[in-house]
């Protein structure tokens, strides 16, 4: 109970943070390796095979080149992602003041004039220092997600009341098995595998809602649906 016993229990504390963090930066690296492997290997494909078959139709043309631009997209998506995740809290813009309500109507519109999908927005002023971009993005994430699963031309509601921001959809909902991991990163469920996506969207929600003092959350609707969300101190 010393100074020296003191600054043995301090010495300690600091390398077990080192150990995880090397543990946590080399899960993301085989994870990482792993999952771009996928849309790399196709890619090849594609253009071995354009390579070998030089006279095609120009319909069977126009759709490999469809395919190649779907795997870059899905490539250029999950990169931006990784470097999302593996940025430090001090890499980001310094912290302002701001709306938090202006920054999700602002996501919500961008989202419904990329997709044609209703939103319902219900919100109330919200005045915190944060990063606008990173709130931006854990917003539209949310907003990605419950599309990616609410049947076509369902509305996806949008919440914003006591410092949490809640998006709910109309979809299949999430099994009770799954609820614990749908925040981690590159996790999907066997029911979304078949889905576009990369499995790091809400994991990247998680990462700013604690960069901001806050935490997820995850509720079912009633009737059917998830509802998804994020606080903020």
């Amino acid at each position: 109970t010393d100074e020296v016993g003191r600054l043995a229990a301090s010495f300690d504390r600091m390398l077990g943070a080192l150990a995880l963090s090397r543990a946590q930066q080399q899960r993301l690296v085989q994870d990482a390796a792993h999952e771009l492997r996928t849309p790399l290997t196709s890619l090849r494909a594609n253009i071995e095979f354009l390579d070998r078959a030089r006279d095609l139709p120009a319909d069977d043309l126009d759709l490999i080149f469809s395919g190649l631009r779907d795997e870059l997209g899905e490539l250029t998506a999950l990169f931006d992602e990784l470097i999302q995740l593996a940025s430090e809290p001090g890499d980001a813009a310094p912290p302002v003041p701001l709306d938090l309500a202006q920054v999700v109507a602002g996501a919500v519109e961008r989202f419904q004039r990329r997709t044609g999908r209703e939103v319902a927005l219900v919100s109330e002023p919200t005045v915190l220092t944060g990063s606008r971009a990173q709130l931006d993005r854990a917003v539209t994430n949310l907003l990605g997600n419950a599309h990616k699963f609410s049947p076509s031309g369902a509305p996806i509601d949008v919440s914003l009341a006591g410092r949490a921001v809640v998006v709910s959809d109309r979809g299949p909902g999430i099994e009770p098995s799954d609820q614990p991991l749908v925040f981690d990163r590159f996790y999907r469920s066997a029911s979304a595998r078949s889905e576009p996506g990369s499995g790091l969207g809400l994991a990247i929600v998680r990462q700013i809602a604690e960069q901001h003092g806050g935490t997820v959350t995850l509720t079912e609707v009633p009737g059917g649906g998830v509802a998804v969300g994020f606080t903020v101190a």
